[in-house]
């Protein structure tokens, strides 16, 4: 019988030999769900049988998997993700093993069809899509929704079944819907296999980093619909809904992301309700579009004079572009949702600001700029005519292009890096052109040390808008303060106690000095924190399910104490859902199990200790340029205090000796990185173990 909270059943799905079958939930359950049931499953059939080399994420071999977590389904606020996994075609300079996730209904009703997840190898002959209705599962030929956008192609699957949703009964072995399939789908980026191709769902609920919708179109996979009619066991409802009343009464909800100032339409996803509310009319054109990176494709940075307000509604129908063309906005826009002033730094390579997002939309305008793409070099911009830059017609012509690889758009569709890499300028990692790690764009220019470490050692940029450490009562940086003033101590302690490990130099970001080195951003203590973080993410938010902009809070305005949900919420919920008796760390050594095997598949595509170093830029002043919260907790060895951090950057010397004490923390090898067995064997690995000491890559 299948834990609560689980469906039982995984669908595994071999597009090559139309293989369709089920695999047990319960053998993965080690692993969490969600990605850490993913990283099972391509350890199981994508590197076990070791008959290719897990470089060419575009290969028949790769598996996609998209799963569902223990809270998905549930009515646990800020609970609807899927997670994507499988190789990564956006990572550079190798197709790492990567991770995405999107929200809305598709994981509810994946649940509610009996399946906990799907995972899809091989590819087919012409274009198909999975069709889940319940327990039957089927390939419908595709190859009339091939070219159309995301949204089309939703809306041509919803009228071939001929029931007018909403209206009509959908009767399915005897049981009754209402509801239309959810439906996952690629647009025409995907279809022409662009390394920064979203996966989209909705409106735009989109798994957009790490390129997986080009993944889909390299597997001629062009959608993957479920309708579901079971419910979904849960072990304590009246606890469920106790927990639920509990947590409103210690954390009330506030007015949603974007539900500031002008009155707006919001939406969200399953189960969020009064939550976060993300999709938002006021900041995206379409109602059901995510308000994240799509919502600023568009936005331009000052200096070129745009009109902010004629802008702005271009900008919105932008919004919608990308989610139909099906790309990543923030891999490909223009600047990003903010830029941030570098009046204090008048060296530093971008000026007079640095855009949030050193993108692709932004690279290609300062090289063209530059004179290095363009009229007298040997990349000709067709059909994008740059006379036209900043109108409407400009922003969907590069969609265009950039989706169907028209023109310079065949080189953009490569990404950042690899266009950058094309023009031989990889030297601008260094100066313009921004990664944190892996080919991915810096977000917000570095937005805490923690953060830039838990990129270097995954691989992408880890998104994690969980905790922010800026001093609380000077606003959004510390998610405001409700009015009172917070000693740095006083929060630090705080900060610690929540972690249940009660360190408070977790938190000191000392970067200067020996003091970097004892208790601040290069010592053991930071390399502690980190992992800690990782085993959390990892588990709590990529497998179980929980929103990132809802997990994890260790510090809130609205408690007395200032404590936030965590490590209370989390497992409270997980409990209720599952009928465990889960205590917070038993969570975070399943992230810690999920994590070792995600870092025994790196170590056998190639990573090594060598390899990890940030991109230049992060060795200078300037690598947190961050507006947010430049006060950050600095220990001086005899006190706290709050100092401005926005000229922080990392040394190269500090991060081999966080390097050091970071491996040897998570049992890895001080020298190569790689997995120890009796790292391996302790977290009940010894089949990964015995593996890699087969390709002599053990620890």
């Amino acid at each position: 019988m299948a834990t609560p909270g689980f469906a039982g059943k995984i669908l595994l799905v071999n597009l090559t030999n139309k293989e369709i079958r089920a695999l047990d939930t319960e053998k993965y359950e080690q692993y969490g769900g969600g990605q850490g049931t993913g990283t099972a499953l391509f350890w199981e059939y994508c590197v076990v049988p070791g008959d290719w080399d897990l470089q060419d994420a575009f290969h028949p071999k790769n598996m996609v998997a998209l799963m569902t977590g223990a809270v998905s389904g549930t009515g646990v606020p800020r609970g609807a993700r899927t997670s994507v996994s499988g190789l990564s075609p956006q990572c550079y300079p190798i197709q790492w093993f990567g991770h995405s996730n999107f929200g809305g209904m598709f994981s509810t009703f994946l649940k509610m069809a009996g399946w906990d997840g799907v995972a899809v190898i091989g590819r087919a002959e012409s274009p198909v899509y999975i069709n889940i209705v319940d327990d039957k599962v089927t390939l419908e030929d595709a190859k009339a929704l091939w070219g159309l956008n995301s949204w089309e192609c939703q809306e041509e699957i919803w009228k071939r079944s001929g029931i007018r949703y909403g209206q009509e009964w959908q009767e399915i072995d005897g049981r009754y819907t209402l509801q239309r399939p959810a439906i996952v789908t690629i647009g025409p980026a995907g279809e022409n296999m662009t390394r920064v191709a979203s996966l989209i769902h909705g409106g735009g609920s989109g798994a957009g980093q790490g390129g997986f919708g080009g993944v889909f179109g390299s597997k001629n996979l062009k959608a993957i619909a479920v309708v579901g009619t079971k419910g979904i066991k849960i072990a304590d409802p009246k606890g469920l809904k106790d927990i639920e009343v509990w947590y409103e009464k210690n954390w009330p909800s506030g007015p949603g992301f974007g539900g500031f100032g002008p009155p707006s339409v919001q939406s969200a996803c399953i189960g969020c309700g009064q939550f976060r509310k993300c999709h938002n009319r006021d900041r995206a054109h379409s109602q059901d579009s995510d308000d994240c990176a799509e919502s600023t494709f568009f936005s331009l940075m000052p200096e070129y004079g745009i009109d902010r307000e004629a802008i702005t509604p271009i900008n919105q129908k932008g919004t919608d572009i990308v989610q139909q063309l099906g790309i990543n906005a923030m891999e490909t826009c223009f600047m990003g949702p903010m830029s941030f002033d570098t009046d204090h730094n008048p060296d530093f390579p971008i000026q007079p600001k640095v855009p949030a997002y050193t993108a692709l939309g932004w690279y290609m305008k300062k090289m063209y700029d530059m004179g290095v793409i363009g009229p007298g070099t040997k990349y000709d911009m067709a059909p994008l005519n740059m006379k036209d830059f900043a109108t409407q017609e400009f922003m969907e012509i590069y969609g265009l292009a950039l989706a169907k690889r028209y023109g310079i758009g065949d080189l953009l569709a490569e990404g950042t890096a690899r266009f950058a890499e094309k023009l031989g300028r990889t030297d601008d990692f260094n100066t313009l052109c921004r990664l944190t790690m892996w080919g991915y764009q810096d977000h917000w220019s570095m937005p805490g040390v923690d953060w830039a470490y838990g990129n270097l050692m995954d691989s992408r940029d880890i998104n994690s808008h969980d905790m922010s450490f800026g001093n609380p009562s000077g606003g959004f940086g510390g998610f405001g303060g409700g009015g009172k003033e917070w000693t740095c101590e006083d929060f630090v302690k705080v900060q610690a106690e929540r972690t249940t490990y009660n360190d408070p130099f977790w938190f000191d970001f000392s970067w200067e000095g020996k003091q970097a080195y004892k208790t601040g951003v290069f010592s053991k203590h930071k390399a502690e924190f980190v992992a800690w973080r990782m085993h959390y993410w990892t588990y709590y938010k990529e497998s179980v399910g929980f929103c990132d902009w809802g997990y994890a809070q260790l510090f809130s305005r609205s408690h007395p104490k200032g404590y936030g949900h965590t490590p209370e919420a989390e497992p409270r919920y997980l409990n209720a859902v599952t009928g465990r008796n889960h205590t917070f760390e038993d969570g975070l050594e399943i992230g810690r199990r999920a994590w070792n095997l995600k870092r025994a598949i790196f170590t056998l595509q190639g990573r090594h200790k060598q390899m990890e170093n940030f991109a230049g830029y992060m060795y200078r002043p300037g690598a947190s340029y961050c507006g947010f919260s430049p006060e950050l907790p600095i220990y001086d060895g005899k006190k706290w205090e709050w100092q401005n951090c926005r000229e922080l950057f990392l040394t190269r010397e500090g991060v081999d000796q966080w390097k050091t004490h970071f491996y040897d923390i998570e049992g890895w090898d001080k020298d190569t990185g790689y997995p120890k067995r009796r790292t391996l064997e302790k977290l009940g690995m010894k089949h990964v173990a015995d593996f890699l000491k087969s390709k002599n890559k053990l620890g």
